[in-house]
């Protein structure tokens, strides 16, 4: 993974920052049991970690509890450009998707570039807070 340059302090705060409604992004989570249903999403961190991917076997084991998320991945790109203004990130994203075999290899890659967007933030804030695991299987803030 190329590491992604460092955040000047403005692309930071707007990377920490909740949009409105009109600015936010929607995603998808598709079950057994609901179907599809949407997921609206206010900030960065809540995207992170949203499109976090539960490996197959995981995702076999809960059954019909299971949930996929999705996001047009070039929805995502212009959202991270337009949005937080982070051409950087979004060029990154744009090269996971020419570079993907299929949904889960470019939504992996981009998952990665953007929990390392995170850490970049948080460790310039000097936020050592690490993004924990919940009970349900996600990440959270």
């Amino acid at each position: 993974m190329v590491p992604l340059s460092e955040p000047p302090e403005e692309l930071v705060t707007k990377l920490r920052s909740r949009v409105g409604i009109e600015e936010r992004l929607v995603g998808l989570k598709m079950t057994p049991m609901s179907g599809v249903r949407e997921y609206p999403i206010y900030d960065f961190r809540q995207a992170v970690n949203f499109l976090r991917l539960d490996s197959a076997g995981d995702v076999l084991a809960m059954g019909p509890r299971a949930s996929i998320p999705y996001v047009d991945p070039k929805v995502l790109a212009r959202w991270v450009e337009e949005v937080f203004g982070d051409a950087d990130l979004a060029d990154a994203i744009r090269e996971a998707i020419s570079n993907g075999n299929n949904y889960v290899d470019r939504m992996g890659r981009i998952g990665e570039l953007m929990e390392q967007r995170l850490s970049q933030c948080e460790a310039a804030l000097g936020d050592a807070s690490t993004i924990q695991i919940s009970e349900a299987g996600g990440k959270e803030a």
